[in-house]
């Protein structure tokens, strides 16, 4: 039903409303903002009125125009201040974004959400969840496939199982290190130094600590134990070289762009290399499309891109980092993000794919996604508890 709507709405060429919800309380909030910005100015005027609906740390929504402005984030609390504090509702058969307080007004209908934020609540499928039970349409991966690429270990043992590579990896959980340390470092030190300390649920190279001794573990662990419960550790790949894949489409039907190639200047590409303007501008560090790797190479990174995809269920856009051992000609899978910074906009430029193009495609593949929903059976009609007795789990006959 919401499909055909939103079908109607295009073929007589009226504006889609697509609510853009980012920020949330996550220690990637900042980048969100970046990257929802980014993504809002590259929308089609003439196919949407983008509504912005920014998150605060509290969890607070928000709307506004100025929220489209990436120059207003340099104070928040002024944010705050001009912006009207909303919900998304449900009423009949249409979804509200209205103001909150005791007189409670319809700011305007939303059609479709794309989220773009980064890390928990707002990319680990919580927010998916809340969007299903909503019933709205919602660009890019499900709940299943959003918290299982949130989740570096479910994602490895995923991949694992279907016979995709991945480093060597051990991981445990705060309360076990903090129980039993000997039997986590045991359990660690059957991985070669150097080795990488990570919260298994963030990106953005945040906790992550490059470990080249035991002397340096204990303090690499405490690191990441302050982001998350769950932790990842693994083996460095030798002569590593790193490069990104993104994929477009769903488990149907999906496209490849071209790989990106990152030389950083550090030992690993690290949270300020790639969002701190400072830091960028001193430590320089290389990105480049088509990078020298052998054919066969890349073909094989091709298919393990599509194939993770199609495997963890995702849909919309999504970026797999790599980790390519280039002396010995090994590939391994480090991550899938399904939410990527970006929107990957840049790794589909090399193949003239601009990012007003990509958001029409995620657009598309989500009517086409709803569409399939639509046509599945969720509840049967009627009442099946009419025929029982409540009390006594009895059939009522109708003689009584």
């Amino acid at each position: 039903m919401f499909c055909y709507n939103l079908l109607v709405r295009m073929c007589i060429k009226m504006r889609l409303n697509i609510g853009v919800i980012f920020g949330g309380k996550s220690v990637e909030h900042e980048i969100s903002i970046i990257s929802a910005v980014e993504a809002m100015h590259n929308m089609d005027d003439s196919k949407y009125k983008v509504v912005p609906i920014y998150i605060d740390k509290d969890n607070t929504w928000y709307t506004g125009e100025h929220l489209k402005d990436i120059l207003h984030y340099r104070d928040i609390d002024l944010v705050k201040r001009y912006a009207k504090k909303v919900s998304l509702v449900k009423r009949g058969k249409s979804f509200i974004l209205e103001s909150q307080g005791f007189f409670k007004k319809n700011i305007c209908v939303i059609d479709m959400v794309m989220p773009i934020g980064h890390g928990a609540y707002l990319e680990d499928g919580s927010l998916q969840g809340y969007l299903n039970i909503l019933g709205v349409p919602f660009v890019g991966s499900g709940v299943l496939a959003s918290a299982i690429g949130q989740d570096k270990v479910v994602q490895k043992q995923l991949l694992e199982y279907n016979k995709i590579p991945v480093c060597k990896y051990v991981w445990f959980y705060d309360f076990e290190y903090d129980k039993n340390k000997k039997e986590v470092l045991d359990k660690i030190s059957t991985l070669k130094y150097p080795i990488y300390v990570k919260p298994a649920s963030l990106g953005s190279s945040i906790g992550i600590s490059l470990v080249k001794n035991e002397k340096e573990l204990a303090k690499a662990i405490k690191e990441a134990i302050q982001f998350d419960k769950k932790i990842i550790v693994e083996e460095q790949v030798p002569n590593v070289k790193e490069a990104n894949i993104s994929v477009l489409g769903n488990v149907e039907k999906q496209s490849v762009s071209e790989i990106e190639e990152i030389n950083a200047n550090s030992e690993f590409y690290s949270f300020k290399e790639k969002y701190v303007e400072g830091y960028r501008k001193t430590h320089k560090y290389e990105k480049k499309c088509n990078p020298i790797i052998s054919k066969e190479m890349m073909a094989d990174m091709k298919t393990y891109a599509l194939k993770t995809f199609r495997v963890i269920g995702c849909s919309g856009v999504a970026r797999i980092d790599f980790l390519i051992d280039d002396k010995n000609k090994k590939i391994f899978i480090n991550e899938i993000n399904t939410i990527p910074g970006d929107l990957a906009s840049y790794l589909w430029m090399a193949k003239k794919v601009d990012t007003e193009e990509l958001i029409d495609n995620l657009i598309k593949i989500t009517i086409s996604e709803q569409k399939k929903k639509d046509a599945k059976i969720y509840a049967f009609p009627g009442n099946l508890l009419e025929a029982y007795d409540i009390l006594k789990g009895d059939k009522i006959s109708k003689d009584k």
